[in-house]
Formats: structure tokens, C-alpha cells, sequence
């Protein structure tokens, strides 16, 4: 009986860890992640926010450095610049050009604990953190994600259904018609994408990838862009 006794008690102690373990995944993870935090700022929120740290220059919606600085060097915490960041992450003004549910769960979780991190922090990501993003991205399908281009781009084969600028499903028409070679054409778009600007979308939108692109990386997202879908 003794031994009958302690082999329930032990099944019933290993039922209410298990019990404990599952309550405590179906809460999320304890610690955000800031790799895949930056991950996801880069891909979903870069091509619109300027943050020094994750390398982006988006013009078209606030300069997350610039709007933090002050409050944080009057006193405000990191924790309390996450907080502000994951409430407007879950609930984005009315008529904001940010869309709704941008990032989800814990990944908005990740997304702002980045942010809070890394706004007005002077210096670069160090180790793990510094190979997030697009200094990871080797294919031109993985910059193209890595980059964000699908925010704004509508590309077939990438299953991007962007519409702030135009369809890269064009680009090798457009291309072909330019002065130059085609490569080229794209490269200078990319660098310098004021210089020529598509009919019927406006200038100053798209940030330049002027230093956040490796050359290597400027010529695979080129020929990605290029190739047949």
C-alpha cells in the first residue's frame, strides 16, 4: 500500500509540474528576445522609423531616436519607453499610416523591448545583437525581407503586397528602359532613390540604403529583384 501511495503522489506531483509548465508557456516567454526584436524592427518597421542602432532611416513616420532623447536624458526609464512603444505597437493611432497588428504577441513584446534599448543609445549593437537584421541577410529573397521592402512593395514572388511605392513586380521593364544597365538602374534606386522617381509616387518616401547595404548585398538583392518570379 506504502508503495502504492507514493507512486500516485509522485504522478500527481509530476502532473501539477507539467500543469504549471504548460500555464507558464501559455503566458509567453519571461525575457523578450531583443535579437528578434530588432529582427522585426528591421523587416516590418525600418522602412518608416529612423533608429540609429538598427540602422534604419525611414522618413515617413517618427524618428524613434529623436523622440526619446530627451525624455530619457530627463529621467525616463527603459522600461517605461518599452511600455510606450508596445502600446502604440497594439493600438496605432486612427488614420495612422502604421498599420494594425504591424507585429503580434510576443513578437511585439520583442519589438518594443528593442526599441526601449536601443533609442537614443549612443554606439552599436555588440555579439549576437549586431547579427540581427540585414547584417545576417546573404540572399537577395533575404535582404528583400530583411530590409523591409515588403512594407512598401508589392514584389509576386515574395508574396508582398506593399502599396507606398511601386510594384517591383515592374522593375525589369522599367529597368530595361533606362539609361545604363539594369543592375544599375536598380542600384541607384537603392542608394539613391530620389533620383528617379516612379509616376504618381512621391519623393523623399524611400530611405537610402547608402551604408546599411554591402555592396555584395546591393548586387544579390539587385538580381533577385531582376530574376523571373
Amino acid at each position: 500500500m506504502s508503495l502504492a501511495r507514493n507512486t500516485a503522489k509522485s504522478l500527481l506531483v509530476a502532473l501539477v509540474a507539467a500543469a504549471a509548465a504548460l500555464s507558464l508557456a501559455a503566458c509567453g516567454r519571461d525575457e523578450a528576445d531583443l535579437s528578434n526584436g530588432k529582427a522585426l524592427f528591421v523587416e516590418r518597421c525600418g522602412s518608416c522609423h529612423v533608429l540609429g542602432r538598427a540602422g534604419t532611416a525611414g522618413p515617413t513616420g517618427p524618428d524613434l531616436d529623436a523622440a526619446f532623447r530627451a525624455a530619457l536624458a530627463d529621467g525616463m526609464d527603459r522600461e517605461t519607453v518599452e511600455g510606450v512603444v508596445h502600446k502604440q505597437i497594439l493600438n496605432p493611432r486612427k488614420n495612422s499610416v502604421m498599420p494594425p497588428e504591424l507585429v503580434t504577441g510576443d513578437d511585439a513584446r520583442d519589438v518594443a523591448a528593442y526599441v526601449g534599448f536601443a533609442a537614443a543609445r549612443r554606439g552599436q549593437d555588440e555579439g549576437a545583437l549586431a547579427q540581427a537584421g540585414l547584417a545576417n541577410a546573404t540572399s537577395g529573397e533575404q535582404i528583400f525581407t530583411a530590409g523591409g521592402c515588403a512594407g512598401c512593395h508589392t514584389l509576386a514572388k515574395a508574396n508582398a503586397t506593399g502599396t507606398i511605392g511601386p510594384s517591383l513586380d515592374d522593375l525589369a521593364a522599367a529597368a530595361g528602359e533606362a539609361d545604363g544597365s539594369p543592375e544599375d538602374y536598380v542600384r541607384e534606386s537603392l542608394l539613391d532613390p530620389d533620383a528617379v522617381v516612379a509616376e504618381g509616387f512621391q519623393p523623399g518616401v524611400m530611405p537610402s540604403y547608402e551604408g546599411r547595404l554591402s555592396d555584395e548585398q546591393v548586387q544579390a538583392l539587385a538580381e533577385y529583384l531582376l530574376e523571373g518570379g
